[in-house]
């Protein structure tokens, strides 16, 4: 009697493993839903330069824009992300930095107009490695000095 009960014990055992091993997979795995992305991967980001310091003077002076050159980001990278912060704000003033493939002559992101408030905003794309990028930096309102950096992510 005593083996037959540990035989059922293990069987059970077996059973109840084999069904939590299967769904741990399924557990692990991406959703595919929402996002578009695998919650689980996250992008590691190196700076590649900055901050560039644009003054309220030199946007004044230049319509309310900024453009950096063009620059390729370096091996291995497939995320391009830049950081916009700007402060002394109260009046209303607006910035917001955009990525522009160079080689399609396509905008790839843009952070939307954010106020300046001292809190760092991001444009974050993918990109063709290779390709040529430059970061535009654009005010609503006034002006006011404004950090840029951008970033590379693999």
């Amino acid at each position: 009697m005593t083996h037959t009960r540990k035989r059922i014990a293990l069987t059970a055992a077996t059973t109840l493993l084999g069904g939590v091993l299967a769904a741990v997979p399924a557990m692990a795995a991406p959703s595919g839903a929402g996002g578009g992305g695998d919650a689980a991967l996250k992008t590691t980001f190196v700076h590649v330069w900055g901050p560039a310091k644009i003054s309220a003077a030199y946007l004044n002076s230049h319509g309310g824009k900024w453009q950096s050159q063009n620059y390729t980001m370096p091996r291995p990278a497939n995320t391009a992300r830049v950081s916009l912060r700007c402060w002394n704000n109260g009046d209303g003033g607006k910035s917001r930095v955009r990525i522009k493939d160079m080689t399609t002559g396509k905008v790839l992101a843009s952070s939307g107009f954010r106020p300046c408030n001292w809190k760092t905003y991001y444009a974050t794309s993918n990109y063709a490695t290779g390709h040529q990028l430059r970061v535009l930096l654009d005010v609503k309102g006034k002006a006011h000095t404004t950090d840029v950096a951008a970033e590379r992510g693999y």
